[in-house]
Formats: C-alpha cells, structure tokens, sequence
C-alpha cells in the first residue's frame, strides 16, 4: 500500500507541475510580445488541455486516496519547496523552448534566443507560479489531512445489523415427502419406450 500512496503524491505533483508550466508558458507569450513567425510553434498549446484536465483529476482523486488511507505528508519548508517548484517550472520551461527552437521555424535554438522579444519575463513568472504550486500543494495536503480524521472518526460496522421481527413460519411441501419435487429421487426415471 505504500508504493500506492508514493504513487499518488507523485502523481499529485507531476499535476501540479504540468499544470504550472503550462501556465508560464502560456503567460511569458501572454505578458511579452510576440512576432507571428514565433507564435506558429506554439499552436500545440491548446491541444494540451484535455490532458491537464485528466491531470488535475488524478491530482484530486490521488488527494481522496491518500486522504483515506491516512497517509500523512511530509512536511517541507514552504520556501524549500517554493524554490523546487521554481527551478522546476524554469527547467521545464528552458527545455520546452530549446526543442521548439529545434523543431519550429522562427524560433531561435539557444540560450540567447530564450532571452529575446520578453524572455526574462519568466524567472519572475517562474517565481510566482512557484509559489503558488507550493501553496497548491500545502493546501491539498491539508484536505488530505481532513480526509484522514474524518475517515479515521467513522465507526467500522463491526456487528451483524439487527433484525426486528420474527422469522415466519415456513410453509410448503415437505423434503422427505416429496422428493422428486426438489430433485432428491435416487434413481433416475425409466427410460422412454422406443
């Protein structure tokens, strides 16, 4: 069970990621002009968003599941984690832009080319939705804590229910009476005349 519960917070903060990433990129272009040669290599953008959306429903669902199974976070220093998610997001980010530099045309492939037309607008872009992931992250792992006291306070059925009321009682053929009538006869019929 505790390969399933790492699964889930990783699965949690891969969402988490994705999701922050994808909004640097979408306001470093939003914030810093762009030529219209550079911004035909983004058009793949949009077809990102169905999987986000899966994306943060698994960030949910894996919040539930480790949520009931009383799994208890680990707790990081929230200016740790601020920094993690901002170098994160800027690699990411760094990454995404060199292999749109290889394969778009418009796009320059080196470092020179990231800083051009408002580039530097992401570091401080990565900073902010860094710490807006890492308070992302505090807040879902709270709800996980929630989870875990209200699933930890519900009283386990440990008794059979009660039954109000009396058996009635039974009638109908009796076993020894009828026993072909139940399938009980111990020969088989004769056979059928030919």
């Amino acid at each position: 069970m505790r390969s399933t519960m790492r699964t889930a917070h990783r699965v949690r903060l891969a969402a988490i990621l994705a999701l922050g990433a994808f909004t640097l990129h979408q306001l470093r272009y939003l914030i810093a002009s762009v030529a219209p040669s550079a911004a035909e290599g983004h058009r793949y953008m949009g077809d990102l968003l169905p999987p986000l959306s899966v994306l943060v429903l698994a960030a949910i669902l894996a919040t539930l599941l480790r949520g009931t199974e009383g799994a208890s976070p680990a707790r990081a220093p929230l200016a740790r984690r601020v920094a993690v998610f901002a170098g994160a997001l800027l690699a990411i980010y760094v990454s995404q832009e060199l292999l749109e530099g290889l394969m778009a045309a418009g796009h320059s492939a080196n470092l020179v080319g990231l800083l051009a037309h408002g580039g530097w607008v992401a570091l401080p872009l990565a900073l902010a939705i860094g710490a807006l992931a890492a308070l992302l992250a505090h807040l879902l792992e709270g709800v996980e804590r929630v989870i875990a006291v209200i699933h930890a306070e519900r009283p386990l059925r440990s008794r059979a229910p009660a039954i109000r009321g009396r058996a009635l009682a039974g009638f109908g053929i009796s076993l020894l009476s009828a026993p072909l009538a139940f399938g009980l006869a111990r020969r088989p019929p004769p056979p059928a005349p030919a």
